[in-house]
């Protein structure tokens, strides 16, 4: 039986018609020349639509697994128990890492180099960054806790715009306050490694007052510990909807790494400050917190990790208020002369040229505010705008002060599948009559892998009880057709009108069609297991517009159109 579900193809043309009838039916006109002159207008690629591609996620190449790494053992005692679930708590880091993640451990860790990352899209440049961080706080913290005791910024998380920031600091949330992580700085070091958001949005400016305590916290009780109490208590009006809530943002590191909450705020109506010795003893950090959430908690205590851009780091440079930070951070360094401060710069290829020029200067004041030369600035840049290798580094050190020679560039390879090659006229016929409207609607694994059964049988799967994703691993991850699919368009986007004849192109354009939309279909849902990506994680990228304007020509004796083939208006 065929299948009746639409291909790619087809539903883009659904959705370009469904917008081309919207236009025709909101702006009316009664004469058929025209509404013919319009049609054939909206029809032209590139008035309202472009074509559509396909492109599906890279994957890069694996060598080693962390535990191979040559880095100091306190590396490998941290990063090992974050690979597998431990417990309640899932993995935080997939082993083994890709290969450019390795490099940029090892170079980082174990030579002291810079480094330009030059990686592509999805390819993880933000555990190329956060893992050499993390080493470099583990290392200190086993091998020279006393060191590790003083409040200072180690590491500076440089981004452009706050909205960078914010996504990052999720990332933190989830990696510095996850129990395993906190637990082993603590053993080696009484206390865990800390962070800290330091923009316009953590609260608040100015000089600390009870006052500004009680009218600036506000939020944090209004929603942070509300939700706490309405999850804690299953008789609360809006309990489960309450937990659930809080549940979704911790996985999503958007509730604050505190490991008491309430505790931290202090109890309602209680004293913000100690009166006899004028301490405020609500809202201060705690000895277990991962996170400091204000900037009064920053500016006691500065964070090991600081995370701003570079308009706020500008101000803090300016104003007596911040000074503490750099203070601390200045006799951390100058008391501990085998330390280098970590500077990370994401999206660098934004610090183009009046602007990058700015910052650059900016960069040059931070270091001589910390008292240090250059090779105590250890810089990791990422990017994936940068055409050569070369390019990179020399941009690195332009950007930042450095030797060219400090750095070395960090980029990725793709993992090819191998075996790719195109499928048969055969194969083809056989994929378009999946039925794949029976495969979207089975309610059950059986159901769904009923509507696939001739593709299992011809690929010698068995063992049909198990879950559908793994069948359908089995089934395609070593067929030629979806080893090309996925190569072609990893490597670029690939346009879909033409992407059947380049992976059947021996069958009918309409069968591979069809071919085609059932292989990604399927590819998408084909998983080893549940917590894995799909054998084909994909994306199409669909492009339409408005329309600014859109002319026609009514003159009789116009010369740019074709009159023969337009209807003719009304005498």
């Amino acid at each position: 039986m065929a299948s009746d579900a639409p291909t790619i193809a087809e539903t883009i043309d659904d959705i370009q018609a469904a917008l081309r009838e919207y236009i025709e039916a909101t702006y009316h006109v009664g004469h058929p020349m025209i509404i013919e002159q319009r049609r054939q207008l909206l029809l032209s690629e590139g008035v309202l639509f472009r074509a559509p591609f396909i492109e599906s996620t890279p994957r890069y190449q694996t060598n080693r697994k962390f535990a191979e790494l040559d880095v100091d053992a306190a590396v490998h005692d941290l990063f090992g128990p974050l690979t597998h679930k431990v417990g309640g708590f899932d993995r935080l880091l997939y082993d083994p890492p890709y290969t450019h993640q390795a490099e940029a451990i090892e170079w980082t860790s174990r030579e002291g180099k810079s480094l330009a990352i030059t990686t592509g899209t999805g390819s993880g440049k933000t555990e190329s960054f956060l893992l050499p961080m993390l080493a470099k706080l583990a290392t200190e913290a086993k091998h020279r806790p006393s060191s590790f005791e003083a409040p200072a910024v180690r590491a500076l998380i440089l981004y452009p715009m706050n909205a960078l920031v914010n996504d990052q600091l999720g990332r933190l949330r989830l990696l510095l306050g996850d129990p395993r992580v906190t637990t082993q700085f603590n053993a080696w070091a009484g206390r865990p490694a800390r962070f800290a958001r330091y923009t316009s949005r953590t609260l608040y400016p100015g000089v600390r007052t009870v006052k500004k305590d009680q009218h600036r916290l506000g939020s944090m009780e209004d929603f942070y510990l509300l939700l706490v109490d309405q999850a804690a208590d299953p008789s609360a009006p809006g309990h489960a909807q309450a937990k659930g809530l809080k549940e979704k943002l911790e996985a999503r590191g958007k509730w604050p790494a505190k490991p008491d909450l309430k505790a931290w705020f202090g109890k309602k109506g209680s004293r913000w400050k100690d009166p006899k010795t004028g301490e405020f003893v609500r809202a201060v950090m705690g000895q277990d917190d991962p996170e400091l959430l204000t900037r009064h908690e920053v500016l006691s205590a500065p964070p090991d990790v600081l995370i701003t851009n570079y308009s706020m780091l500008e101000y803090m440079l300016m104003r007596p208020l911040e000074r503490p930070v750099f203070d601390h951070t200045r006799q951390w360094l100058a008391e501990n002369p085998e330390e280098k401060f970590l500077l990370i710069v994401d999206e660098a290829h934004l610090y183009r040229g009046a602007a990058g020029a700015e910052v650059a200067l900016l960069l040059r004041r931070l270091r001589a505010r910390l008292g240090i030369t250059p090779d105590r600035v250890q810089v990791i840049t990422t990017s994936a705008s940068f055409t050569t290798p070369e390019y990179a580094r020399e941009f690195a050190a332009q950007l930042t002060g450095k030797d060219e020679d400090d750095f070395r560039t960090v980029t990725s390879q793709w993992a090819l599948r191998s075996g790719s090659a195109p499928g048969t006229a055969e194969d083809a016929a056989a994929l378009a009559n999946i039925p794949l409207d029976d495969f979207y609607n089975g309610e059950t694994d059986a159901d769904r892998a009923g509507a696939v059964a001739d593709l299992l049988t011809s690929r010698d799967v068995g063992d049909r009880g198990r879950p559908i994703g793994t069948l359908l691993h089995d089934a395609l991850r070593e067929y030629a057709p979806m080893s090309l699919l996925v190569n072609e368009t990893m490597q670029k986007a690939q346009p879909v009108s033409e992407l059947g004849m380049v992976v059947f192109p021996e069958a009918d354009v309409e069968v591979a069609d069809k071919a085609v939309t059932a292989l990604v279909a399927l590819g998408s849902a084909a998983r080893r297991t549940v917590d894995e990506a799909g054998l084909l994680p994909c994306r199409v990228h669909a492009f339409f517009r408005g329309l600014p304007g859109l002319w026609a020509c009514i003159d009789p004796e116009c010369d740019a159109v074709d009159r023969a083939a337009l209807p003719a208006g009304p005498g």
